[in-house]
């Protein structure tokens, strides 16, 4: 029963990392232009998208 509950909690953990430190709010090269996906806190990257 301890190790279903170990296991659970570990599992629990791994989806909020996953879910947290995703790439999620950050700016993607499309068509060569930077657009935003999610809501990035960092401004536009100034080098060139390709």
């Amino acid at each position: 029963m301890k190790k279903i509950f170990i296991i659970i909690i570990i599992l629990i953990l791994l989806i909020l990392c996953v879910r947290f430190l995703s790439g999620e709010d950050d700016w993607i090269c499309v068509g060569g232009q930077w657009v935003k996906h999610g809501n990035p806190s960092a401004p536009a990257p100034t080098s060139e998208c390709k």
